[in-house]
């Protein structure tokens, strides 16, 4: 028999029982992919992570999602950010949901780094206090993630997503409707000023526009309906989002997201939905912001209505109608330690 230690975190909050909890294996060298499944299924969150030894090659310049080069030019958190001696891949994510293997998903990522920051795997910076930026490899490629520290202690993870693709876009007023009705709302309760479309950063979501908060604090989801619509579609789970929010300040807009075909009622915390959003509204010209050195930088607000409060930090490079990179963030919170013998 072998012992795997896994951590528990609560992601994209700052205090525990917030956010969206995620089970890590920092050593999962030696499980097979049925075993991680099994243990998947058995931590029955929305998703855990496996970490393993990388498989990629070193570069100065890397993959991102669909083939696209990842810059390494500074931005906002470049300052001050401490790189590594080489630009080698740290480690490779292997995240599951309890139905599958994903290539690709956001709060796994910021979870596992502030996790694996915990665990003394990546570089501080010279002081303790600032940014280091690392490399890892997902499915859909080698991606950089940058983490700050404050007195040698992780605080904040910022990971780059894949890139930004807007989809098939739902113009048909009874598939509109139909939409609208397995989230147990009515037609007229959408946004007509934005497109329902499958969105992503690589992985797609299904973006229904509500007009109100209230609206979508009352979505009452038919399961086998929903899944049919955005799985036909080609998505991964249904995002319904208002502008709309609990909050002022940086707040742009409120996501629920739903994946019944993933095990996954309601996501409390959805990094890659999110990012998705993030580069959609900012293509629409709707994110309610102004661009500051050819960025924008917001928070969407997400989990309340299931009592998991989540505020999740967006940064979009580019321009309306020409989006170019996305940057999503937030802190982590350690709950648990444990071991699982198989």
């Amino acid at each position: 028999m072998t012992t795997y230690r896994y951590l528990q975190l609560d992601v994209f909050t700052d205090r525990a029982f917030g956010g969206n909890a995620l089970a890590v294996y920092p050593e999962a060298e030696g499980l097979s992919s049925e075993e991680m499944l099994q243990i998947s299924r058995e931590m029955n969150l929305s998703e855990t992570v496996f970490v393993l030894k990388p498989e990629a090659a070193p570069a100065a310049e890397t993959q991102g999602g669909a083939g696209t080069k990842t810059s390494t030019k500074e931005s906002a958190v470049d300052k001050d950010r401490t790189e590594p001696e080489s630009q080698k891949v740290l480690r490779r994510l292997r995240i599951f949901t309890p139905t599958r293997e994903i290539p690709f998903a956001g709060h796994p990522v910021v979870g596992t780094w502030n996790a694996l920051a915990l665990e003394g795997v990546v570089p501080l910076p010279e002081t303790g206090t600032g940014w280091t930026r690392i490399l890892h490899e997902l499915g859909i490629g080698i991606l950089p993630v940058d983490i700050e520290f404050k007195d040698g202690q992780p605080v904040q993870v910022v990971m780059t997503q894949g890139k930004p693709a807007l989809g098939t876009v739902v113009e048909d007023s009874h598939e509109q409707a139909d939409i609208a009705r397995a989230i147990g709302l009515a037609r007229e309760d959408l946004d007509e000023s934005l497109p329902i479309q499958v969105i992503s950063t690589g992985l797609p979501f299904l973006a229904v526009p509500i007009r109100a908060l209230s609206d979508l604090r009352s979505c009452r989801v038919n399961a086998a309906l929903v899944t049919e619509i955005y799985t036909n579609l080609g998505a991964t789970g249904c995002a319904p989002f208002t502008r709309e929010t609990l909050e002022v300040g940086l707040s742009r807009a409120h996501l629920r997201m739903f994946a019944p075909g993933d095990n996954i009622p309601e996501d409390p915390a959805t990094g890659s939905a999110s990012g998705a959003l993030g580069a959609y509204l900012v293509h629409y010209g709707a994110s309610g912001v102004d661009a500051v050195d050819g960025k924008f930088s917001f928070v969407l607000e997400q989990g309340d209505f299931i009592n998991r409060p989540s505020r999740i930090n967006l940064e979009v490079t580019g321009t309306t109608g020409a989006v170019e990179q996305v940057r999503v963030g937030g802190p982590s919170v350690l709950v648990i330690r444990g071991e699982l013998t198989i």
